[in-house]
């Protein structure tokens, strides 16, 4: 466990940096990194793996996909201006495929500037640790909701194409009923991703330290999550108003058609039926 109130970093040293993994299973090896619990959006571990300075400002890309790349630099005089100039120039390197402009947050002493799969950290040694959990507790967080906005996007079409089964729905859509399906639990899923992430950008967990959680609320305005959840939320909620309705109708188009088949099987069992002692009827006046 990471303990962001005891550990230091020791001040000759002016640029370290870590090679951040999100891992899900708890059975996977963390030993020889520290590490950082995440309750939420998701329950993960977060492994910081150090790694040179140098070596890390020269990566177009993280080695491990999904992996975050963090770098920080002293405050202050101590920070050669070189080497600030380099790694400025490695942040912006790497929003040439980014879904969304850098995130920047100033909480006091401490600059994080954050780029989607790397990271840029400000801040005195003292400082340090609660910068690295606050901006590590961010990149899930802003990830869980990049992929949220994606799948959310990639279902518009559907929800259109699907808007017919709202009201006059006949036997020939039942066909349809697996792909109804599929989008009902689509539109679940959405919506509890949407409820964890409102859940992380509230901080409510007390083990995380106070200052750490006033960088992590900069970087959330910074990225305008707030606004951004607000605007996902009704889009989610017709989604599964949608699909529920439509499953309603399915049903009862399904019922309909069975009662019709059950009423004309009983209708042809009754004209047997009548055939049949007719039939008896004039046999026996015969």
């Amino acid at each position: 466990m990471l303990d962001v109130a005891s550990r230091s970093v020791d001040p000759a040293v002016q640029a370290q940096a870590w090679r951040v993994e999100f891992v899900e299973d708890p059975a996977a090896p963390t030993e020889g990194v520290e590490t950082i619990e995440i309750e939420e959006p998701r329950k993960v571990t977060a492994a910081l793996a150090p790694v040179a300075a140098s070596v890390a400002l020269s990566e177009t890309e993280p080695e491990t996909a999904g992996a975050l790349t963090v770098v920080w630099l002293s405050s202050g005089v101590k920070t050669p201006a070189a080497i600030e100039r380099e790694a400025d120039e490695w942040l912006r390197a790497g929003g040439a495929r980014r879904r969304e402009a850098n995130v920047r947050a100033d909480v006091r002493t401490v600059r994080v500037l954050w780029g989607e799969n790397r990271a840029l950290i400000y801040a005195s040694p003292g400082d340090i640790r609660l910068a690295l959990d606050a901006t590590i507790r961010f990149a899930l967080v802003q990830r869980e909701a990049l992929a949220l906005e994606a799948t959310m996007k990639s279902a518009w079409a559907s929800i259109d194409a699907d808007s017919a089964l709202t009201h006059s729905v006949s036997r020939r859509h039942q066909k349809l009923q697996r792909h109804v399906n599929e989008m009902t639990e689509l539109s679940t899923r959405m919506r509890a991703d949407w409820l964890r992430i409102a859940n992380a950008l509230e901080q409510l967990d007390p083990a995380i330290a106070e200052a750490s959680k006033r960088v992590f609320a900069e970087l959330v305005n910074g990225a305008a999550l707030y606004d951004r959840m607000e605007m996902l939320e009704d889009p989610i909620e017709f989604a599964m108003d949608q699909y529920e309705l439509a499953n309603t109708r399915l049903i009862e188009a399904n019922l309909a058609y069975k009662e019709r088949i059950n009423a004309l099987v009983g209708h042809v069992f009754e004209v047997a039926i009548i055939a049949l002692l007719g039939y008896q009827i004039v046999h026996f006046l015969k």
